[in-house]
């Protein structure tokens, strides 16, 4: 499969079809079945999922916010789409069908926020946690993780990341600082901009400077990890044990392009926004790969392609 990957193909954009114009039915819901909604994907697109829902065993691994779920100003406000809910909890039903969610959050933030079905498979801050969510006796989800091990340097390298992080944020209105099981993170989202960019450059200056430290600059957000691990290398990791036959992969962020450059031939890699990207194909938003992940569904399910 190829792709221009500075610039991949946007599904139903006119310059997928020579400039025709396509219809977009919208997310499912009243008066918009899922065959309406999901028959302006990309040809090309649509023939990838075609041929990845044939194979015997496949993995669907998917970021969350932004991709799943919209950017939101707070984070912990982030929901899935409905229509995504909906597609992802059908998957985790489907035979020889396995899920898992791939983000750059704290794995037990994530698990709470998504309402993903038990049995989803979770790999939270860019591939250092990993677990299943599990439906406790009480009702709900709960996380059922790994632990994670740091040695006594790594330990306090990050109670020093910490320490020069915070006095960093404090000076900036807005800007806020994240702990995770082996990383550091500063998010200046909600921070005026200029102030935001100044703080994040001054943080790239100092703590993020350290020996040890493994920087992930994202979208208004640094994350100072004291392990050396990535999305892709987890990826590899989860395929290399499942033994699945193809894998699918969408994300919107910078991380998520360690993840892309690591599948190959009959995989299918979506970049969900702009920037360049080495996925093979591009969608808008959340809604469009909610379309996909619908589409996704449908022909796992077995029923016929409702294009004209």
């Amino acid at each position: 499969m190829t792709a221009d990957h500075s610039r991949a193909p946007r599904a139903g954009s006119p310059e997928d079809d020579g400039g025709a114009a396509t219809f977009d039915a919208g997310v499912p819901g009243p008066g918009v079945e899922a065959p309406l909604f999901t028959a302006h994907l990309e040809e090309s697109l649509d023939l990838a999922l075609r041929e990845f829902a044939e194979r015997e065993r496949v993995l669907v691994a998917l970021d969350f916010d932004g991709v799943l779920a919209p950017i939101v100003l707070d984070p912990t406000t982030s929901r899935m789409l409905p229509a995504s809910a909906q597609a992802v909890a059908g998957l985790t039903q489907q035979p020889g069908v396995e899920v898992v969610l791939v983000s750059g959050r704290e794995a037990g933030d994530l698990v709470a926020l998504a309402g993903l079905p038990g049995g989803t498979r979770v790999i939270g801050s860019h591939g250092a946690q990993w677990g299943r969510v599990v439906d406790p006796p009480g009702g709900g989800t709960a996380l059922e993780a790994e632990p994670v091990d740091l040695t006594a340097e790594q330990t306090a390298l990050k109670a020093e990341l910490l320490r020069e992080t915070e006095a960093l944020a404090a000076d900036v209105e807005g800007a806020w600082v994240q702990v995770k099981p082996a990383a550091v993170v500063l998010h200046t989202r909600p921070a005026e901009r200029a102030a935001g960019e100044r703080l994040t450059e001054r943080t790239l200056a100092g703590p993020a400077a350290r020996d040890g430290v493994r920087v992930v600059v994202g979208k208004e957000v640094v994350e100072m990890a004291v392990l050396e691990v990535t999305k892709g290398d987890a990826l590899v990791q989860l395929r290399s044990a499942l033994g699945v036959d193809a894998v699918l992969y969408a994300g919107d962020d910078t991380t998520d392009e360690d993840a892309f450059t690591v599948l190959g031939e009959g995989d299918v890699s979506i970049k969900v926004g702009d920037g360049d990207t080495a996925a093979a194909y591009r969608v808008a938003d959340p809604d469009e790969l909610s379309a996909v992940l619908v589409r996704l569904l449908e022909l796992r399910q077995g029923t016929h392609d409702s294009h004209p």
